[in-house]
């Protein structure tokens, strides 16, 4: 469990870089595109995905067909974990076209193709969620970073509604692997979030 005051850290580092970036006239989700002039549907941003080979930690930005977008967003992450030959998707993390983060959520195993791990082992490796990574998508990293550990106990949430959704699916369908591979349940479990308040809650608590 966070303590306060790394909420607080977490928070001051979140602000500060999107501040950062408002300053040069950019928004996250235009960082988030790595440089590139176009953002083309279902292309990866970075082209290659962003990876931490030390700790395996991975993202990448990408947007879906328009009539596929919630309305109102630009495009959100896939945040991954990577161990040996496998890989577990850990949280999805949208922007709106401001660049603000307005929604979490969780995917069925056909989405990325990932080997579908269980909450607890998806919610360790969120915990120690950390990339060592230079050059332009840094702060990028580090933006990710703060935000999981400020909305850590809604993620969690989302990640343990997600087992119990794919539980409920085998016994209606009658078949894991049939559920897990179901193209009429993308998005398992998810949930707004308000990140300005989030913010404020966490830094004016400090210095209340």
């Amino acid at each position: 469990m966070l303590t306060q005051s790394n909420l607080w850290l977490a928070a001051q580092e979140l602000a500060s870089i999107q501040m950062q970036y408002a300053k040069s006239g950019r928004t996250l989700s235009e960082a988030a595109l790595c440089g590139a002039r176009d953002f083309v549907e279902w292309q990866h941003y970075p082209s290659e995905d962003l990876v931490d080979k030390v700790s395996g930690y991975e993202f990448y930005y990408h947007a879906h067909s328009l009539g596929e977008m919630p309305k109102g967003e630009h495009g959100h992450f896939h945040v991954i974990k990577r161990e040996k030959n496998s890989f577990h998707h850990l949280i999805g993390i949208a922007l709106n076209q401001q660049g603000i983060p307005v929604r979490l959520f969780t995917t069925n195993q056909w989405v990325t193709g990932e080997d579908m791990a269980d909450a607890m082992r998806v919610i360790q490796s969120l915990s120690g969620f950390e990339m060592a990574v230079k050059g332009r998508m840094a702060p990028v990293c580090r933006w990710i970073s703060s935000l999981i550990r400020l909305f850590f106990v809604e993620i969690e949430v989302l990640i343990l509604e997600r087992d119990q959704k794919i539980h409920r699916l085998t016994k209606e369908i009658g078949d894991r692997k049939l559920a897990l591979d179901s193209k009429e349940n993308h998005v398992l479990t998810e949930r707004k979030i308000d990140l300005m308040g989030r913010l404020s809650e966490c830094l004016l608590d400090v210095n209340s």
